[in-house]
């Protein structure tokens, strides 16, 4: 896999003056819950940090992180648009981005393993779903129907149980499915792993045979 990753401590965040150009400060003073601002900046630092090194720009500032109209952000450096797949979760004071610039379509998800009611595990997950047992496998599971449902860029718009991942492979279903084929049903790589001690971390990459340009989840 050609993906990076760039972990934050949102506890150790610096100034947002150092970080966001103007019009980005702009839009930042428009958040106002202050833990939707930290995980705000923490992300857009995480992703400058990686762009900074693809790219070998030296300052945050020659790099954006704006909503469009329709709602996702556009990257761009210089700017210019900055093409390739990019996605920023955050969990518990922490903040993580990802990018590809081989890849099309991309969703991560971070989530902190904890015990949750049994409500939630079956109110969120279709019963193929549920192969195995136990805050890790369900917090995995979590991270990856996320990172799906992300990739695809539906938000919290159709039924959790139209995406599914049953022993690690992603299934979709009514609204999710006719959104995958609009896509060009790209193949899809899922992969999850203890990124930080205590969470897990599932990262879907989507490839299809043409560029389909950036795709941004949050």
């Amino acid at each position: 896999m050609t993906v990076q990753l760039e972990v934050v401590d949102l506890n150790k965040l610096p100034s947002s003056f150092e970080v966001l150009t103007q019009a980005e400060q702009t839009y930042y003073q428009t958040l106002r819950v202050p833990k939707r601002r930290t995980e705000w900046l923490g992300g857009r630092l995480a992703l400058k940090r990686l762009i900074l090194v693809q790219t070998g720009k030296k300052d945050f500032k020659q790099i954006e992180v704006l909503p469009q109209p329709e709602g996702k952000p556009q990257v761009r450096v210089d700017g210019q648009n900055w093409s390739g797949a990019f996605s920023i979760t955050h969990s518990h004071g922490f903040a993580v981005a990802a990018i590809d610039s081989q890849a099309d379509f991309m969703g991560i998800d971070l989530e902190k393993i904890e015990h949750r009611i049994e409500a939630w595990k079956t109110g969120f997950f279709h019963p193929d779903e549920l192969t195995g047992q136990g805050d890790e496998f369900l917090t995995s599971l979590w991270t990856q129907k996320e990172a799906l449902v992300k990739l695809l860029g539906t938000g919290l718009s159709i039924n959790s149980f139209d995406v599914r991942c049953v022993k690690g492979k992603p299934q979709f279903f009514g609204a999710a499915l006719e959104i995958f084929k609009q896509l060009g049903s790209p193949q899809i790589t899922l992969t999850t792993s203890t990124l930080l001690p205590g969470f897990m971390f599932s990262v879907a990459i989507g490839r299809n045979k043409s560029k389909a340009g950036s795709c941004f989840t949050e």
